[in-house]
């Protein structure tokens, strides 16, 4: 049998992730079982040591707050550990409670699928149809390029266009106008997991005032909850309630419970989804205790500690950026995220260091090809209101000392 090229590479790749994934795990920094007896939130303990854990996502610091642990445990006790039946059939009254919360969060109707993939699955079975065309950010999340074969498996055509490049972008919905699409569809991050770069609000809007054909699907998992007004995101605060604007969120990163939401301003493009996609028919539902601390945490993101903590989060984060600066450690994004990236160049490179920072009791997730561009292997960080200034200077000092032992690798990349 005759292999097409796009099999070739598409098995390279799997094999070169695989090598890097084992390395990684070699060296003690991925597929970690962390050893902690009760999880503090800002410290894992890895092999018998308790370390710094700059890899999480839970950046508000509420997901081992007590009220969410005490929404969770009320909601076992009433519903049990898991509420086994489909939604399409039946489903605890925590999810209405949470849609309606959700709703009031992002101005729009809200769906609650059990994990942001999931809801990616969903919306674009779905959404798109006989036609249209769905170009995706070259860097949006794997999960989104995972889902965008539903649409091409359909017969719809996929086109992927530069990271972040609004005229590349324009230059492909024109092209996609020529050819006579139906509706065009773009599909990209709000803050790149990876980077921590944001999306073009800006010019986003203005392309979709100059094309009514473009509708966007933006992914804002790590935009959500410590950004915007009651936590909408960096996306909702970007282009307001546009009604050809859908958002995706994560509750289990800075909302701190778990599961996903899809704020869709379109009621019958909502109910549609609701009803017809497979994931949200046939998955199994949020579990209650995800449901019980959701509904918690969404009371807390509508009162006025919700912006207390997003004000203390962004302090945090504005004085991280002076502390590399003044190390003189290179970022490969200066956006004000709680995501910052380390690029070091070679994969060994960025294990080593990563190797080297866990050894002194800093834990921070190595990022290899194809999380990131082959070449551009480094270390990822998260902040969260778990960690000190004085954690945070603490990581600035040790980069700063060691990174002078990896840059003298004439192939690590420079940027300072």
């Amino acid at each position: 049998m005759i292999r097409t090229g796009r099999a070739v590479a598409r098995e390279r790749i799997t094999r070169r992730f695989e090598r890097n994934a084992l390395a990684a795990a070699a060296a003690g920094l991925s597929r970690v079982r962390v050893e902690d007896e009760q999880h503090d939130g800002g410290h894992v303990v890895i092999d018998g040591r308790k370390v710094l854990n700059m890899g999480s996502c839970a950046y508000l610091g509420l997901n081992v707050d007590q009220r969410l642990k005490q929404g969770a445990i009320e909601a076992v006790e009433r519903f049990g550990p898991v509420f086994s039946s489909s939604t399409a059939y039946t489903s605890v009254p925590l999810y209405t409670r949470l849609e309606q919360q959700l709703g009031e969060i992002m101005g729009c109707r809200t769906l609650v699928p059990t994990t942001t993939t999931l809801g990616h699955f969903a919306f674009l079975q779905v959404a798109p149809e006989s036609g249209d065309v769905v170009i995706v950010d070259a860097q949006a999340h794997a999960s989104l390029h995972l889902a965008a074969h539903l649409p091409q498996a359909q017969g719809i055509e996929i086109w992927a266009v530069a990271h972040n490049d609004p005229s590349e972008l324009e230059e492909a919905i024109l092209r996609a106008e020529a050819d006579g699409a139906g509706r065009i569809w773009y599909v990209a991050d709000g803050v790149y997991s990876m980077y921590g770069d944001t999306f073009f609000s800006g010019e986003l809007l203005s392309l979709l005032d100059a094309h009514p054909s473009l509708h966007a699907y933006i992914d804002d998992a790590h935009g959500f909850s410590w950004f915007g007004y009651h936590g909408c995101g960096l996306v909702r605060d970007g282009v307001g309630l546009h009604p050809r604007v859908i958002i995706a969120a994560s509750l289990s990163k800075s909302f701190g419970s778990g599961g996903a939401a899809l704020a869709i301003p379109d009621e019958d493009l909502a109910d549609r989804i609701q009803v017809a996609s497979g994931t949200m028919t046939f998955s199994g539902p949020l579990h209650p205790a995800e449901l019980g601390a959701a509904t918690v945490s969404a009371e807390i993101h509508l009162s006025d500690e919700g912006a207390d903590r997003q004000a203390e989060l962004m302090r945090q984060i504005r004085l991280m950026r002076q502390l590399l600066a003044g190390a003189r450690v290179p970022v490969a994004d200066a956006s004000l995220t709680p995501i910052w990236y380390l690029p070091v160049g070679p994969a060994q490179a960025a294990i080593d260091l990563g190797r080297k920072l866990l050894d002194a009791e800093i834990y921070t997730n190595v990022a290899l090809f194809p999380a990131v561009p082959h070449g551009m292997a480094g270390l990822r960080f998260t902040q969260t209101l778990y960690h000190s200034d004085a954690d945070l200077m603490r990581v600035a000092d040790t980069l700063g000392e060691l990174l002078p032992e990896v840059l003298s690798d004439r192939n690590v990349v420079d940027l300072r």
